[in-house]
C-alpha cells in the first residue's frame, strides 16, 4: 500500500478502503461518517485503492466496482461534494462489457492498512467441476479465530485440509509463528492456484520443487502444496506426522464424510495428541449432524465453539456457524 495509508486511522476511510478491497457490499454509512468525507478525505479512499500499486497490479472484479462506487456516490451525492474521479472511474467500468477472465482479486485488511492478504479467485461458484477456487465464509472466520488464539498455533506442525485457494494457510503463514503449514487438494487446478496466491503473498521466500507441488520456506517459514484425495490415504506421506490440523467448509457433501473421519484417524493414530479445527457454514443441519455421528467411530471427543464477534475480519455474523474442536478420548 501507499505511504499515505500509514496515517490513515480506523475511521471512515478506512472502513471504505477494508470494504472495497476485501469485496464487500454490505456497508452502511452514518450521517456522520458521510459528513466527514471531505474531498480530502475522498482523495485519501482513492489513493488507497484504485489509484494504488495493489488494485492496479490485482484489480478486483469489475461488477464489484461499479456497484460499489454507484453505492458510494449515492451516499455522497445527497450531503457532499463527489471526488471528479469517482465518476471517471465509472465511466471507464462502463466500458468494459465484459469481465477479461474468470478470475478476479480480493485484498483482506487485518489490523491496519499494510497487513493485507491478496487472493485470487474465480468469479464463479463453481469452475472446471470444482468448488476449491474461491474463498468462502468459513475460511474468513476460521482465520478470525485463529488470529484470536495464535499461542494455540505456535512452534506447531500444521496441516490443512482441502485448502482450496489458500486463504486460511496463507493467514496462519503471514500471522501465525507455526513451525511449518502444509496446504493440500484433491484438485489439480485448485493446486495450482493455491501456489500462485502464495507467490503473490510471500514472494520473498524460497520456492523449491521436488515432488509435483511445491515448497516455498525461509529460515523462519515452510509452507508445503501437497495433493491430497481423501480416498486414497497411500497419497499421506507414512513419516508425516502434524500437531494440528485444520479444516473451512469441508463438511458439505455426506458423501465425503466417511473418507474424511478415515483421514483424521490416520492422523490421530500417528499422533494421539493431535488437535483438529473445523469450520463450518451449517447450510444442511442433517449433512453437519451426519458428521458428528461419523465421528463417533473413531473414538473422539468434539466440542462446539461459536465465535460470537468479528474481531480481525468481517465476517457474516448472521450465519449459522460452528468451529468443532476434535481431539482423541483418552
Amino acid at each position: 500500500m501507499a505511504e499515505g495509508n500509514k496515517s490513515i486511522k480506523n475511521d471512515v476511510v478506512h472502513k471504505l478502503v477494508k470494504n472495497f478491497l476485501s469485496g464487500n457490499l454490505k456497508y452502511d454509512l452514518t450521517q456522520d461518517e458521510i459528513n466527514e468525507l471531505s474531498l480530502d478525505k475522498q482523495e485519501m479512499f482513492l489513493q488507497s485503492t484504485i489509484h494504488s500499486p495493489l488494485y492496479k497490479q490485482y484489480p478486483l472484479k469489475v461488477e464489484f466496482c461499479r456497484l460499489f462506487f454507484k453505492k458510494l456516490i449515492k451516499y455522497l451525492d445527497q450531503y457532499s461534494e463527489v471526488h471528479d474521479d469517482m465518476y471517471e472511474f465509472i465511466c471507464s467500468l462502463m466500458k468494459i462489457k465484459n469481465e477479461e477472465n474468470t478470475f478476479c482479486y480480493r485484498h483482506y485488511i487485518f489490523q491496519n492498512l499494510n497487513d493485507i492478504i491478496t487472493i485470487k479467485e474465480t468469479n464463479n461458484m463453481v469452475i472446471n467441476g470444482t468448488t476449491g477456487m474461491k474463498t468462502w465464509e468459513a475460511a474468513i472466520m476460521l482465520s478470525d479465530w485463529m488470529l484470536c488464539n495464535k499461542e494455540l498455533f505456535h512452534n506447531k506442525r500444521l496441516l490443512e485440509l482441502g485448502s482450496g485457494v489458500g486463504f486460511t494457510g496463507i493467514t496462519i503463514g503471514k500471522f501465525c509463528s507455526s513451525k511449518s503449514i502444509t496446504l493440500t487438494d484433491c484438485h489439480s487446478d485448485v493446486l495450482n492456484l493455491l501456489v500462485e496466491n502464495i507467490k503473490i503473498n510471500f514472494p520473498d521466500l524460497q520456492k523449491t520443487t521436488t515432488l509435483q507441488f511445491p515448497s516455498f520456506k525461509n529460515e523462519h517459514k515452510v509452507i508445503d502444496v501437497i495433493k491430497l484425495d481423501w480416498h486414497c490415504l497411500e497419497d499421506i506421506d507414512v513419516n508425516y506426522y502434524p500437531d494440528i490440523v485444520i479444516g473451512a467448509d469441508i463438511v458439505y457433501d455426506p458423501s465425503i464424510l466417511l473418507p474424511l473421519c478415515s483421514v483424521l484417524d490416520t492422523f490421530f493414530n500417528r499422533n494421539p495428541h493431535l488437535q483438529v479445527y473445523i469450520a463450518s457454514v451449517i447450510r444442511n443441519e442433517d449433512t453437519f449432524n451426519q458428521f458428528t455421528k461419523v465421528l463417533d467411530n473413531i473414538n473422539v471427543a468434539v466440542d462446539k465453539v461459536v465465535p460470537s464477534e468479528c474481531v480481525f475480519l468481517n465476517w457474516d455474523k448472521e450465519m449459522k456457524r460452528c468451529i468443532l474442536k476434535i481431539i482423541k478420548k483418552t
